[in-house]
């Protein structure tokens, strides 16, 4: 076909999936950063090469201490979902269910994974490495169940992984079902911190409109 005569081609997106990234716009105070540096007690899983708290309830368990901080995620949280999904937060909301602790020292790092159980899962980032970032997958590329045809050039349509750049102070909301990893810590002698959690709706079914 002569390419003066080609229908046009109209290009319709269905479906993204919404990540949103903001920070924090602030310093970590100095009582915040002795917590995350010393006083959370962690542990190493002998199947992982990173540490996370003993505690999955970090929130909870030093509620003076991250009082702030969890005002914060719960306020980005909330407008996540009323300005992405549209939601009626007098109605419905979320509720942080697990929060926790990740530490990756030089060398370490954390593979492909998803949090089961979760709506919508937040990373907010304490000590970032050079050059840091997250990296997101598709869904079904974590299982490799589809074909993957051979590529002359990526596309964003195309790419299995997004990476996120990432600085001290970020905050990463994302869909709790979509893959994810942290690469290596390649440094010497620096260490990653990150905060992490997942959460739940909660809602007021009194207020739901009678089905019809």
């Amino acid at each position: 076909m002569n390419d003066e005569v080609k229908p046009k081609l109209e290009l319709i997106e269905l479906f993204s999936t919404p990540v949103v990234r903001t920070n924090i716009g602030r310093e970590f105070t100095e009582d915040e950063l002795q917590l995350f540096n010393t006083d959370i007690p962690m542990y190493r899983n002998e199947n992982s090469s990173f540490d996370q708290s003993e505690s999955f309830n970090i929130f909870d368990n030093f509620a003076i201490e991250l009082k702030d901080i969890k005002t914060f995620c719960e306020h980005e949280l909330k407008r996540y979902l009323e300005d992405i999904e549209g939601v009626d937060t007098d109605i419905t909301n979320l509720n942080i269910t697990e929060s926790w602790l990740n530490k990756m020292q030089p060398q370490s790092s954390r593979g492909m994974h998803n949090h089961k159980n979760s709506y919508l899962s937040g990373t907010l980032y304490i000590r970032c490495l050079p050059n840091d970032n997250i990296q997101l997958s598709r869904a079904h590329q974590m299982y490799d169940t589809v074909l993957d045809l051979p590529k002359e050039k990526l596309t964003k349509f195309a790419a299995k992984v997004a990476m996120i750049p990432i600085k001290e102070g970020d905050f990463i909301i994302f869909p709790s079902h979509v893959p994810h990893l942290v690469g290596k810590n390649e440094t010497k002698n620096k260490e990653r911190i990150s905060l992490a959690f997942d959460t739940w709706p909660t809602y007021l079914p009194s207020l739901y409109p009678p089905y019809k």
